[in-house]
C-alpha cells in the first residue's frame, strides 16, 4: 500500500501541471483536486483580441478538467482549439480559456465548449468583426453590478440584437471578495456574451480585500495570457481607435502606462480609425459632489489626449451621468452645432456611472462652464453607432424607463452652415476662433 498511494497522487495531479504546478494546485483551489467529467459549463463568454481573425472564449466548470476544448465551425471549416484551465485563490471553481484562430472576416461562427470525449455545451453563434465595415453600433456601460437596476440595464443589452460590442468602464460586479458575486453576474450576462464581447477597464472595485486585482486577471482576457496583469490595451473597430486604460494603476508621466498610452495615441492611423475614445473608470471631469473630477489624472493625461486628438473619454465612479463640452485646461474649445461637434476641437468627457449603483445625487453648483448637460437620479446606458459612410460617430444616452436623456454626433468634417451673408456658405467661423483663443490662452497659462 506505502507504494501505491504515491502512485495514486501522481496520477491525481498529473493532469494539472498542464496549466499550473503541483505546488500552486495545492495551494489554489483545493476542492478541485479531483477531477469530475460531468460538470457544466458556466460563465461563458467571448473576449476580443487584437486580431480581427480570432476569438477567444472563457468558460468555467464547478470541478478541475484538463481536456477542455472549443469547437468551432465556419466557412474555414470545423476546428477544435484546446483550453488552458486553471483557478485562482481559494475560489473552488476551474476555469477554461481558449483562442478560435483563423476566423474569417465579417462571418457568422458557430461554436460550442466542453470536454474532449465527452458533453459539449450547445452551439453559440458570433460574427466576428469587420474593421473596414461603414456601420458598427455597441454599447458602453459602467459601475454595473448586480442591482435590480443593473439588472434592468442587462436585461436592456440582451434584448438588443443589434449591437455587437459591450464596453464597460470599471466596477463590473461588485463582488468585493466574494467570488461567488462574480460567478452570478456572469451567468447573467451569458445570454449576451456568448455572442458579443464584453470588453473591459479596470476600477477601483476590481481591488478586491484579499484577492486584489486577481479575479479580474483571472476572469477576463487581454492577450490571451492567464494572470498576465495587463491593465491597459487597445482595439481597432470600424471607425474607431478604442483604447482601455487603468485609473487604478500608475498613470504619470515616465510610469510604463503613460510611455505605452503616449506610443499607442501615436500611432493611430486617422485614415483608418478616424475617432480616437479612450476608457478608463475615474473622471478627469466630473460636476457630481460626490467623487468629482480627478485633477491628478487631468494634470497627468490631458495634454496627451488633446495633443493626439483624442475624441471621447468615457469614465464611470461618479454614479450619474454628465458630458462635457469639448474641453481643454477646464476651458470651453467649442459648443457645436445643434448638439453636433467637429472632432479635432477637444476631448467630450462622459460619466456613465449608471449602470445599476444607487445615484450619487448632490452636484456641484453653480453647473460648471465646461460642463453641457448632466442627471442625477436615473439608470441607463449609452449606445454608440459609427456611420462611415459620412464617417461621424452618435451617442446615445438611453434610460432604463426606455426615455432618451442626451444625444449628440462627433463629425470627422467640419461643420458647414451658412454665413451672415445667406447667399454664401461657410465654415463654423466664431466656434472655431473662440476655440483656437481657448486653446492659445490654456498653453500659455500652462507655460
Amino acid at each position: 500500500m506505502r507504494h501505491i498511494f504515491p502512485l495514486l497522487v501522481i496520477l491525481l495531479l498529473a493532469p494539472l501541471a498542464n496549466a499550473q504546478s503541483v505546488d500552486e494546485s495545492f495551494q489554489d483551489c483545493p476542492g478541485l483536486l479531483i477531477q469530475n467529467q460531468s460538470a457544466s459549463e458556466e460563465q461563458i463568454h467571448l473576449q476580443m483580441t487584437d486580431d480581427s481573425s480570432e476569438m477567444t472564449v472563457l468558460w468555467a466548470t464547478s470541478t478541475r478538467n484538463m481536456n477542455a476544448i472549443v469547437e468551432y465551425n465556419g466557412s474555414m471549416g470545423v476546428k477544435v482549439a484546446d483550453a488552458e484551465s486553471y483557478c485562482y485563490g481559494n475560489h473552488n471553481v476551474a476555469f477554461h480559456m481558449a483562442t478560435m484562430t483563423g476566423l474569417p472576416i465579417g462571418e457568422e461562427i458557430e461554436y460550442r465548449v466542453g470536454t474532449q470525449d465527452s458533453d459539449m455545451t450547445e452551439w453559440y453563434n458570433f460574427t466576428t468583426i469587420d474593421p473596414s465595415a461603414t456601420h458598427f453600433e455597441w454599447i458602453s456601460i459602467a459601475d454595473h453590478g448586480d442591482s435590480s437596476e443593473g439588472m434592468d440595464v442587462s436585461e436592456a443589452i440582451i434584448a438588443d440584437t443589434t449591437a455587437q460590442m459591450v464596453t464597460i468602464s470599471g466596477d463590473i460586479s461588485y463582488a468585493d471578495g466574494e467570488q461567488n458575486a462574480w460567478d452570478n453576474w456572469f451567468n447573467f450576462q451569458q445570454e449576451s456574451m456568448t455572442s458579443i464581447p464584453w470588453v473591459t477597464a479596470v476600477g477601483n472595485h476590481e481591488n478586491e480585500p484579499g484577492y486584489e486585482f486577481a479575479p479580474y486577471e483571472h476572469r477576463f482576457d487581454s492577450d490571451q495570457q492567464i494572470e498576465s496583469e495587463t491593465f491597459w490595451y487597445s482595439r481597432n473597430v470600424p471607425g474607431v481607435h478604442m483604447v482601455f486604460m487603468s485609473t487604478e494603476h500608475d498613470f504619470a508621466p515616465g510610469s510604463t502606462q503613460f510611455s505605452w498610452l503616449e506610443q499607442d495615441l501615436s500611432s493611430v492611423n486617422r485614415d483608418v480609425t478616424p475617432f480616437v475614445i479612450v476608457y478608463g473608470h475615474k473622471p478627469m471631469y466630473s460636476s457630481n459632489s460626490y467623487h468629482g473630477s480627478e485633477v491628478e489624472l487631468r494634470d497627468s493625461l490631458e495634454a496627451m489626449y488633446v495633443a493626439q486628438g483624442v475624441d471621447l473619454v468615457i469614465a464611470g465612479h461618479d454614479h450619474f451621468y454628465e458630458r462635457t463640452w469639448p474641453v481643454s485646461a477646464e476651458t470651453v474649445m467649442d459648443t457645436g452645432n445643434d448638439e453636433r461637434f467637429s472632432r479635432g476641437q477637444g476631448p467630450i468627457h462622459l460619466v456613465i456611472g449608471i449602470g445599476g449603483r444607487s445615484a450619487y445625487e448632490e452636484l456641484d453648483e453653480p453647473q460648471p462652464e465646461w460642463s453641457a448637460y448632466r442627471e442625477n437620479n436615473s439608470y441607463g446606458w449609452t449606445r454608440l453607432v459609427y456611420d462611415g459612410d459620412v464617417r461621424e460617430l452618435t451617442l446615445t444616452h438611453h434610460r432604463t424607463d426606455g426615455t432618451i436623456g442626451d444625444k449628440f454626433t462627433i463629425q470627422e468634417s467640419p461643420s458647414i452652415v451658412e454665413s451672415d451673408d445667406s447667399s454664401e456658405l461657410g465654415m463654423v467661423g466664431m466656434d472655431s476662433v473662440f476655440a483656437i483663443v481657448a486653446l492659445l490662452g490654456a498653453a500659455l497659462r500652462k507655460r
